[in-house]
């Protein structure tokens, strides 16, 4: 489940995107990818939020993960990207949502991140598949 999120343009450098949104965040563990590579980087992170940003390692780095952590991380990025696929690509498409305003937009971000949750929560709490109407036993 998202708990924090941000829109940016493409063109914007991730990591101070991410310093917007990992302040609202304490004592977490964030998975990133290897944009958020750094040492010195993810150390004035930890000690400004106690955050710990877990990141694969690039192949020519002295210190590497060991191999069962990349499979784990791994795991972790399919599953976000999946939840990114799946915000993306159902119902109105979010780089389609023709929004005139910068509120419009917000506003049906929100929306569609708050179906997500709740068609989330429907599922894991109650067992309801709201796509399909069934109870899941």
């Amino acid at each position: 489940i998202p708990v924090a999120y941000d829109l940016v343009p493409a063109n914007l450098d991730e990591r101070l995107a991410a310093e917007t949104v990992i302040a609202y965040l304490a004592g977490c563990d964030i998975f990133a990818d290897k944009g958020f590579l750094g040492f010195e980087w993810q150390t004035s992170i930890f000690a400004q939020t106690n955050n710990l940003i877990w990141t694969p390692k690039r192949k020519n780095q002295a210190v590497q993960n060991s191999k069962a952590l990349d499979r784990w991380l791994s795991s972790v990025r399919e599953r976000i990207e999946g939840v990114f696929h799946e915000i993306q690509n159902t119902g109105r498409n979010l780089e389609r949502l023709l929004a005139k305003t910068v509120v419009g937009l917000c506003s049906r971000v929100i929306t569609k991140m708050t179906s997500h949750l709740l068609r989330h929560l429907l599922l894991v709490d109650f067992g309801i598949n709201v796509q399909t109407f069934q109870i899941i036993n």
